[in-house]
């Protein structure tokens, strides 16, 4: 569990960084529960892949994943499978939450979903 608290913070602020790279500028809080939040609280998700990041993000994401273990991660894809938006915007892309290897959440209730690269 510590580790997942970890990767979700590492997440958090990386997707931080993704956002004010592609000009959006806010900033994601890292909230009291580093988990997920209510899934009725996100308006809009965007699948973001990992290869289309900034190369000093890719480096901070991959760094991220590698301390995650995989029930870390199956609880994390478990959490975006509750999130109605999370599954819509996967599905737009041929997309489960199985591909998610990162994610964040802005006040604004958007939730980017930083998924690994498709063969």
């Amino acid at each position: 569990m510590r580790n997942f608290v970890r990767t979700a913070c590492l997440s958090l602020a990386l997707l931080a960084g993704t956002a004010a790279a592609q000009a959006q500028a806010p900033s994601l809080p890292i909230p009291d529960n580093p988990g997920l939040p209510n899934p009725d609280s996100i308006r809009n998700a965007t699948v973001i892949e990992r290869g289309s990041l900034p190369p000093q993000l890719r480096v901070q994401v991959d760094s991220a994943v590698a301390q995650a273990s995989p029930d870390d991660l199956k609880q994390l894809r478990q959490s975006i499978d509750a999130i109605p938006a999370a599954t819509k915007a996967l599905q737009a892309k041929g997309m489960n939450s199985a591909a998610i290897i990162a994610v964040g959440v802005d006040e604004d209730g958007d939730l980017p979903l930083i998924a690994q690269e498709t063969i």
